[in-house]
């Protein structure tokens, strides 16, 4: 695409349709892809177990203001669910390998088994999730069922064996406890059968109640104030009286504290003892299962129908993709609007595709042709070609209808809206196999038919093709021989009777009447350096003699990029127009070969160019296929006229 045109819809649409088989081959490369590939994965299947663990038995429960039970917890029976001596005691149990088999397979197989199973608490519960996928749904349930009651099990021991020790520690502390409570029992004894009265427990508590009463006052008052005075003498005489005390009331006052706190320490770990040996006698299982492991009937993976979908999606997108690539990559042209940005000169002339050999055109457009590097017998290639010259087609013919629009143009170009008088044309393209030959002798009959003295010169003289298309056996006696000076200007001239004796017909030549105005010139005799001669004062005074004598030269040369007869001929003419078939040459080198026609004469020497070869999946205007209806309905008219008569 050429620069600063924007693509539409219908833009888009012409490169999709051009571009369709790479499209289609693209899709269907990747969606193939992807429906081998998901059938050739093994079908894997998922069960899930669902448990729900309650909080943890032993201290948390016997000293619940001690010990609380932390939510990280769960993520630890997580990952006990998962770990190697579980799975490996589920695997024994399950019987899938049988107990004499080796070591090595023995620790593959739990391997295989870890690396298949998964755990993870649920959020915002006290639920874990266990996973498994295996190739095997049965084999798969009833694995992880099995790991869930290993875990089970498991966990029971442990919990027993925390209650257990539990209750040791709780007899320990209760024999140490009695221990002090029964020591300070009986000092307690003695000192009272002694007579101590326990003063000093009385004055102790009196200083107490008084330093309490002081701090109180003290958020009111300051210590000068009469009521804080009175609180310390009291408290100072208070203490006094201690230091009169014996020593055996002090004592008697720390016995009865002692024993009291152990009194009440002793009654807890007694009713806690309780409570672990009815624990202990117990089977505890803080483990549920709340949703056992059952084997799945559909596998999760391969997700054929979502892999399909993914493949369809990624056809699609890749197909389009490579298409609008190979479209960029593209440097061919094959839009007028493209071939005109990119020449900077108008398209004078757009020829469909013909398919030649009797087929209409209809049929060309429906069969595009590919060019491949393959060797073509010549006689099938010179049928071909001479079935796509004009005068074998039927007047209401859109290919004849292409070349008379072209001639129009040529004649509004080169005439200056008068008549064309004494102008030469010279027709090249930029590379080889672009239709110029047949494209320059279908301009000369045209021509010839609106009534101009036509000549035709083959000046290809590196691979003539003219004296072919008009059914002429040699070429000799033409051009060459004529700057040569081996014949004269009119013996070189090929007209009606030698068009006779060719390939055309008497009943062809009856017909066109308009055949008298055209004439032609050969190549020649094949000379070893073409250029000198077309670079000599020959070639000049040849041209000014056919300009006195015919009102338009047109000159079939060589592809201007393959040799330097052209760019020798261009000064000499009034004008060139390029030959383009679409989609063959690119961009660049038809940009050159007009920079090197305006080298050689000008800027503005390139009068038009002729888009050849277009077909549906190129550039084609409708006016074509109005064409054909308009003069398909007007035979249809004129045969029932004559069936009338």
């Amino acid at each position: 695409m050429s620069q600063g045109y924007e693509l539409n819809i219908r833009d888009y649409w012409n490169i999709f349709h051009k571009r369709k088989w790479i499209i289609i081959v693209s899709f269907f490369a990747v969606l193939l892809t992807t429906i081998v590939y998901t059938n050739l994965q093994p079908p894997l299947y998922r069960t899930v177990a669902i448990i729900k663990i309650k909080p943890g038995v032993g201290l948390s429960e016997l000293f619940p203001r001690q010990y609380r039970w932390r939510p990280h917890e769960l993520s630890d029976y997580a990952k006990q669910v998962v770990s190697l001596p579980i799975i490996k005691k589920a695997v024994e149990e399950s019987e899938l390998i049988a107990k004499d088999a080796p070591p090595e397979e023995l620790d593959n197989l739990i391997r295989a088994v870890a690396s298949s199973i998964s755990a993870k608490e649920i959020e915002k519960t006290n639920m874990i999730r266990v996973n498994m996928v295996s190739g095997n749904p049965q084999e798969a349930a009833i694995v992880l069922n099995k790991i869930v009651e290993v875990f089970k099990l498991e966990n029971i021991k442990q919990k027993n064996q925390q209650v257990r020790n539990v209750r040791e520690f709780i007899e320990e502390q209760l024999e140490r406890v009695s221990v002090k409570l029964k020591e300070a029992e009986d000092k307690l004894k003695a000192l009272t059968l002694k007579g101590v009265g326990g003063s000093a427990s009385y004055i102790i508590g009196k200083i107490a109640q008084l330093e309490s009463r002081r701090a109180d006052s003290l958020t009111k008052f300051t210590e000068l104030h009469p009521d804080i005075i009175k609180v310390d003498e009291q408290i100072s005489s208070l203490k006094e009286q201690l230091k009169d005390l014996p020593e055996e009331e002090f004592e008697l006052g720390n016995l009865e504290r002692d024993v009291a706190i152990n009194e009440r320490l002793y009654n807890l770990l007694r009713e806690k003892l309780q409570e672990a040996q009815i624990k202990e006698s117990e089977k505890i299982d803080d483990v549920i299962l709340i949703n056992p492991a059952a084997a799945p009937r559909y596998p999760f993976s391969p997700n054929k129908r979502g892999n399909y979908l993914i493949g369809i999606v990624l056809g699609i997108i890749l197909g389009v993709s490579v298409g609008l690539l190979f479209e960029h990559l593209d440097t061919s042209i094959g839009r007028i609007e493209d071939l005109e940005n990119a020449t900077k000169s108008s398209v004078i002339g757009v020829i469909p595709y013909f398919a030649g050999n009797g087929r209409g055109i209809k049929e060309g457009f429906k069969k595009r042709k590919i060019f491949f590097a393959r060797k073509i017998e010549k006689e099938k290639r010179l049928e071909k070609l001479q079935s796509q010259f004009i005068t074998n087609q039927k007047e209401s013919s859109v290919f004849i209808e292409a070349f008379r629009i072209l001639g129009a143009n040529v004649q509004v170009i080169f005439g200056q809206g008068d008549k064309i008088k004494g102008k030469c044309i010279l027709i090249t393209s930029a590379n080889s196999q672009e239709g110029k030959s047949i494209i320059t002798a279908n301009l000369s009959v045209v021509m010839a038919q609106m009534g101009y003295k036509t000549i035709l010169v083959d000046t290809d003289l590196r691979r003539s093709l003219i004296h072919k298309i008009f059914g002429l056996e040699k070429k000799e006696g033409g051009l060459t021989d004529i700057l040569t000076g081996e014949i004269a200007i009119e013996s070189a001239v090929r007209m009606t009777t030698d068009f006779l004796l060719g390939s055309a017909s008497a009943d062809d030549i009856l017909k066109n009447p308009w055949i008298d105005n055209l004439h032609l010139i050969t190549a020649g005799t094949t000379f070893p350096n073409s250029s000198y001669l077309l670079n000599t004062e020959k070639m000049d005074k040849f041209l000014e003699v056919l300009r006195e004598k015919y009102d338009i030269i047109i000159m079939d040369s060589s592809p201007i990029l393959a040799v330097s007869d052209t760019s020798i001929l261009v000064p000499k003419t009034d004008g060139v127009i390029f030959v383009y078939r679409a989609g063959l040459t690119s961009r660049i080198a038809l940009r050159r070969a007009k920079s090197q026609v305006e080298s050689a004469k000008g800027e503005g020497s390139l009068k038009g160019i002729i888009l050849n070869n277009v077909t549906p999946e190129v550039s084609i205007d409708t006016y074509y296929y109005y064409q054909r209806k308009y003069y398909s309905e007007k035979e249809d008219i004129h045969k029932e006229k004559n069936q009338d008569v």
